[in-house]
């Protein structure tokens, strides 16, 4: 599912962080399998993720953190794009699209949320992704926080490829100067 842009929408509605990362597909269906949202073979380029469970298909996000805590995504394009292996990446999963050979496509999103939740989904390289009822108080905290945005998604919404049904809320402070902040992050050394 892609997200298009749009305000803050209430109503039923779950709320989660817009992640400055790579969006990918992620299957344990048989062997590891990671794709990009543009199908990139990414699969060689992340090891690490060989350990999660058989038997699922996510959807997620490939993030870095910086040295603030802050998901970076000039230091995930070092490690994805340029090889330094050193810069450990998460996988943030928010949806799942299989499990245990069972599809989970036609499910609302609050059923395929529980699955996605029942799987504990919490390692060194992987996480679930968390999710919230209150949009305007994770709004706040994503703005205070200076984080990149929100998600929300339908609860009854069914998982659709390639179809714009979340809404992507962005914070225009987040983007306004993304590379003079990444700049002032590496002259203080943080």
């Amino acid at each position: 599912m892609l997200a298009r842009s749009g305000a803050l929408p209430t109503g039923d509605y779950a709320y989660e962080l817009k992640w400055d990362g790579f969006r990918c597909l992620v299957s344990t269906v048989g062997r590891l399998r990671v794709l990009s949202r543009q199908w990139w073979e990414m699969t060689p380029h992340l090891p690490e993720l060989a350990r999660l469970p058989r038997g699922l298909a996510l959807d997620g996000e490939l993030i870095a953190f910086g040295d603030d805590g802050k998901p970076s995504f000039p230091r995930l394009c070092e490690r994805m794009l340029h090889g330094h292996e050193q810069i450990p990446v998460m996988f943030m999963a928010f949806d799942v699209l299989e499990a245990n050979g069972q599809s989970t496509l036609r499910l609302p999103y609050r059923r395929r949320r529980k699955i996605l939740e029942a799987l504990e989904l919490h390692g060194d390289y992987w996480s679930t992704a968390s999710s919230d009822d209150d949009g305007e108080a994770l709004w706040h905290a994503v703005c205070q926080l200076g984080l990149e945005g929100i998600v929300a998604k339908k609860r009854g919404g069914h998982y659709r490829p390639g179809r714009r049904e979340w809404v992507k809320v962005k914070n225009r402070e987040y983007w306004r100067y993304p590379l003079e902040r990444e700049a002032a992050l590496q002259r203080s050394g943080g």
